[in-house]
């Protein structure tokens, strides 16, 4: 797929727009859960929302997909005690950043906003684990990737310094020549199939071996 010809799609995920919907149906689902397990809370943008198969990669836990299509972490900022600390989550996992650097937010406000956030998650919820994810690379927006690497290493020492588990998705979803994989993306050329997911999960169980199943 040469990314001269992927769709010239206008996705609407811009920062700050409304996610009322969104978040009515993340509390819906939320409350069906027995809580007989340990809660995985996932969240950030449509990566994490389209995630079809989480609550079978984590079965040790309850899953709560808590992923709002087009945020930014601006975005998880300011809706936290909404989409984070209301589900009193054991593990948190955070993908946020693709969505910031494709609306052209400065590296450094985006910084700010995921630096807000890691310290006020480490102090309120000091007993939650809390993996955060790199921004993926794509074929849509890999004429983004110098920045992706950039904030993804920035992103990296901060939410280490805080000490949370840090998982950068770049090497496992290229090719040994340098080349992105196009096996793992939908026809849009940015979001994954159940192949990319797959990449995501064996990434995520050896970022944080307590992940997986029977840990």
């Amino acid at each position: 797929m040469a990314l001269g010809s992927l769709p010239q799609v206008v996705w609407g995920q811009f920062c700050g727009q409304s996610y009322d919907a969104r978040i009515a149906n993340i509390h819906r689902d939320a409350g069906r859960l027995s809580g007989a397990q340990p809660r995985l809370l996932l969240t950030g943008s449509s990566s994490i929302r389209l995630w079809p198969d989480a609550s079978e990669a984590f079965p040790q836990f309850e899953v709560i997909n808590a992923g709002f299509g087009g945020s930014c972490y601006s975005d998880l900022w300011a809706l936290r005690d909404t989409l984070l600390f209301a589900f009193e989550p054991d593990v948190v996992v955070i993908y946020e950043g693709d969505n910031d650097l494709s609306d052209g937010v400065p590296q450094s406000e985006i910084l700010n906003s995921a630096n807000d956030l890691f310290a006020d998650l480490a102090q309120r919820l000091p007993d939650t684990k809390v993996v955060v994810l790199a921004p993926k690379p794509s074929l849509a927006r890999r004429h983004l990737a110098q920045e992706y690497r950039a904030l993804s290493q920035a992103l990296g020492q901060k939410a280490q310094r805080h000490g949370f588990a840090f998982v950068n998705f770049w090497d496992v979803m290229h090719l040994p020549d340098g080349t992105l994989n196009e096996a793992y993306f939908l026809a849009d050329g940015l979001h994954l199939n159940k192949e990319g997911y797959g990449v995501w999960v064996d990434a995520l169980r050896r970022a944080a071996p307590w992940l997986a199943p029977g840990k």
